[in-house]
């Protein structure tokens, strides 16, 4: 599992305002090799979603471009890691 933000650049809805607005964790892929991802709303009307990747988060929450993951934690799939993660101090959010 990995921790992350959702970072909105600009607020075009008028909803959920700029900066971050959103904790992630996405988690590890299950064996149709989906990545789910689980949103943690920050603001006026906090809520939880779950979504089966990235990439549709991305589609209704991005905004076109006007948002991006700010990743916490590194990848724990990509090879160039490797055993680092093993040193990973945990940081709560």
């Amino acid at each position: 599992m990995r921790r992350g933000e959702l970072y909105r650049y600009r607020d075009p809805s008028g909803v959920s305002g700029t900066g971050v607005v959103a904790l992630l964790v996405e988690f590890p892929p299950n064996e149709d090799g989906q990545q789910w991802v689980a949103a943690k709303w920050l603001g006026p009307n906090p809520c939880m979603t779950f979504w089966p990747g990235i990439a549709h988060l991305l589609e209704v929450h991005g905004h076109l471009g006007a948002s991006e993951i700010r990743w916490l934690d590194p990848d724990p799939f990509d090879s160039d890691e490797g055993p680092a993660l093993a040193n990973t101090v945990a940081h709560p959010i």
